[in-house]
């Protein structure tokens, strides 16, 4: 201990500074995890039914949306969110080639409705997580059995038998590291985000306008718009009778508008505007909140070793 205390201070001044460099980026990783605590604490679970307007807490089940789906690139798995990552060896250390994440919508449901996430800007945690090693290829073990078709159950569970003990046996062979992670369809989702409802009359588009889209209409409609409020039939739609085509369009325009308010609207969380955290996970709740108070100790018991190393090293230069 002596010999440590020794060397820490005589510490050339490149060294101070690499230890006080990891001091600060622990206190801020500390900083971090206690952020993150406060917020999965303190913000309440709401459903999505009844979820007010603003940041708040969903918990439900995660779901893709109809239509185009979401491929992780690198095993070709289906799911609702994904981030990869690809990696060569440059001598001892591994340089990034490529990488990227999904920015693809996908739903969270839970017993009152549904939820279109849009998880552009998110903090993202999963548990299905994996790295392997190859030769350029992009596949490696288990990743070569899910870009197979089925070959039935039995059969799977074989291959996929095999996949996993090629994997185990290729980690830490080749010049390239592949990561990918994923939220399938079916895992629980845990979110934090800006909440807002969408109706399908929230358009933009405001009584005025259309009432004028109306009258537009009508006007293409020339015979009809004059069986209809030519009063004195001379053929003209003079100015009274203008102003009753008016009224009427105006209330037709109000029985659209109510009529597309009975319409199921569309809830959707996003990224909020003022900077708050935004966060998806399909770890619980209370494994999500382990995981970021074991940050913010390790972060603040890291800064207080690292910050009286540096203490002791600035303490032999005044």
């Amino acid at each position: 201990m002596a010999d440590w205390i020794d060397r820490l201070a005589q510490a050339s001044d490149g060294a101070l500074f690499v230890v006080t460099v990891l001091a600060l980026a622990s206190l801020l990783a500390g900083f971090s995890g206690l952020r993150r605590t406060r917020h999965i604490e303190d913000v309440p679970t709401a459903r999505v039914r009844s979820a007010h307007q603003g940041y708040v807490e969903l918990i439900g089940t995660a779901h893709p949306m109809n239509g185009e789906p979401i491929i992780a690139p690198l095993s070709n798995t289906s799911c609702c969110w994904y981030r990869y990552r690809v990696e060569r060896r440059s001598g001892k250390d591994w340089r990034i080639v490529r990488s990227g994440s999904s920015d693809g919508i996908f739903m969270l449901s839970d017993a009152t409705g549904n939820c279109v996430i849009d998880p552009e800007g998110a903090e993202v945690t999963t548990r299905h997580t994996r790295t392997w090693s190859g030769t350029g290829s992009g596949f490696g073990g288990q990743a070569v059995h899910l870009r197979l078709p089925s070959l039935g159950k039995t059969v799977d569970r074989f291959v996929a038998a095999g996949g996993t003990i090629l994997e185990r046996l290729a980690s830490g062979v080749g010049d390239y590291r592949y990561s990918e992670a994923v939220i399938l369809d079916g895992d629980p989702l845990y979110a934090i985000g800006h909440f807002h409802t969408l109706r399908p009359g929230d358009h933009g588009v405001t009584l005025r306008e259309l009432t004028a889209a109306v009258l537009r209409e009508w006007k293409q409609q020339q015979e009809t718009l004059r069986e209809r409020f030519d009063s004195n039939r001379d053929g003209q739609i003079d100015a009274v009778e203008w102003e009753r085509a008016r009224t009427a369009a105006r209330h037709e325009a109000l029985r659209v508008r109510g009529e597309n308010l009975k319409r199921e609207h569309t809830h959707t969380l996003g990224k909020p505007p003022d900077g708050r955290y935004f966060l998806l996970s399909n770890l619980e709740e209370f494994g999500l909140l382990r995981r970021y108070r074991w940050r913010m100790r390790l972060g603040f018991a890291a800064f207080v070793v690292l910050g009286a190393a540096v203490s002791l090293m600035l303490s032999t230069r005044f």
